[in-house]
């Protein structure tokens, strides 16, 4: 206590001899605002590196976007209606005829511009795209495909406080509940990697409480450890992981439906 004291005395001392020594104070603003101005491009160079940043996962993500321009006609409404058809009426030949770019096997991505946990899910994305055959079985058939879908995309459709992606979100409420109804069976749950308050944000589509990333394996021929029919068979908020190799590893896992997201997550 009789240092903090002692250092107290000290400083004090020397802001009252600041303030009563008028012609140390124009110096001081003086030298105030040198120090802003020379802090300034430092500034300006952490903003744009960030903003550089940002528009690099962005730019990612939006090669594989499907567009909510045009209501129940866009290209995000369709998808989802023919994914809710899959998965609900069976119908999958029609799906690969409307959809054949997507493949037999692929992830879903609902994303936003201004999200941490996308960029953190980016990285693996991207080398789980760039090194695929290594983090897939020998005996796959299939290519990488990603689908995105931005929740903050900006559309003649959105209106004050209705944006597009809440009438998107409005007009499939069965998919999302249906979705999210799968998700409380797959071994990913049961292995307490998903929690209930988040799956009953997805299953209720609830635009204040949807999670970006929300992440989803579709497969429209499962194999028997998916333990579903056609359609979504894993679901994921964000991509676990501390660098790109182990997130990469994380999707390599929901793809096989390994590791966490199997009945065996030791293994």
């Amino acid at each position: 206590m009789v240092v903090l004291r002692a250092i107290g005395s000290f400083f004090k001392k020397i802001w009252d001899w600041i303030k009563q020594t008028a012609w140390i104070q124009p110096l001081l603003i003086v030298g105030v605002i040198f120090g802003v101005i020379f802090s300034i491009p430092s500034i300006v160079k952490a903003v744009q590196a960030g903003k550089k940043e940002k528009s690099t996962y962005a730019a990612y993500y939006h090669n594989f976007k499907l567009s909510l321009e045009g209501g129940e006609n866009s290209d995000a409404d369709k998808f989802t209606k023919d994914l809710y058809e899959v998965m609900h009426d069976g119908k999958v030949d029609e799906f690969r005829s409307a959809h054949s770019d997507v493949g037999d096997k692929f992830f879903v991505a609902y994303v936003a511009k201004d999200c941490d946990k996308c960029e953190s899910a980016k990285e693996g994305f991207k080398q789980f795209q760039d090194k695929f055959s290594k983090y897939v079985d020998e005996d796959e058939t299939n290519s990488f495909h990603l689908v995105t879908i931005f929740t903050d995309d900006e559309t003649s459709e959105t209106e004050e406080n209705k944006t597009a992606f809440v009438k998107y979100l409005d007009r499939h409420q069965d998919f999302f509940a249906e979705v999210g109804s799968r998700a409380y069976e797959t071994n990913y749950y049961e292995n307490d990697k998903l929690s209930d308050s988040d799956l009953e944000a997805l299953e209720t589509a609830d635009p204040d409480d949807f999670l970006t990333p929300s992440i989803f394996l579709v497969e429209l021929a499962p194999k028997a450890e998916s333990g579903f029919d056609a359609g979504v068979t894993e679901v994921m908020f964000g991509v676990s992981g501390s660098d790109k190799s182990s997130k990469a590893l994380t999707l390599s896992d929901c793809w096989r439906h390994a590791g966490d997201f199997s009945n065996n997550p030791e293994k």
